[in-house]
């Protein structure tokens, strides 16, 4: 059963954080919460694939990936338009 739905939050989380990253912050740091948030984005969708892949999902893993893809596309949200 294929859970690549729940990735979306996370998609739509990196593109805020990159947008930010680049427009707002001017690229200034890899250090810059912008940046490191877009690349935990991208290492938990990596790890989740990965480990669908190899069957070692644990039972309701895909719930808990999508509340924090869920967190992370809101943080992305108000960081992007409000902060």
């Amino acid at each position: 059963m294929s859970h690549t739905f729940i990735l979306a939050p996370f998609v739509f989380a990196f593109l805020c954080f990159i947008l930010r990253f680049y427009a707002r912050e001017n690229a200034a740091s890899m250090a810059n919460p912008s940046f490191l948030l877009a690349a935990a984005t991208v290492i938990i969708a990596v790890a989740f694939l990965s480990l669908g892949v190899l069957s070692l999902l644990p039972p309701y893993s895909s719930i808990v990936v999508g509340v924090i893809g869920l967190g992370l596309a809101i943080v992305g949200g108000v960081r992007m338009f409000l902060i």
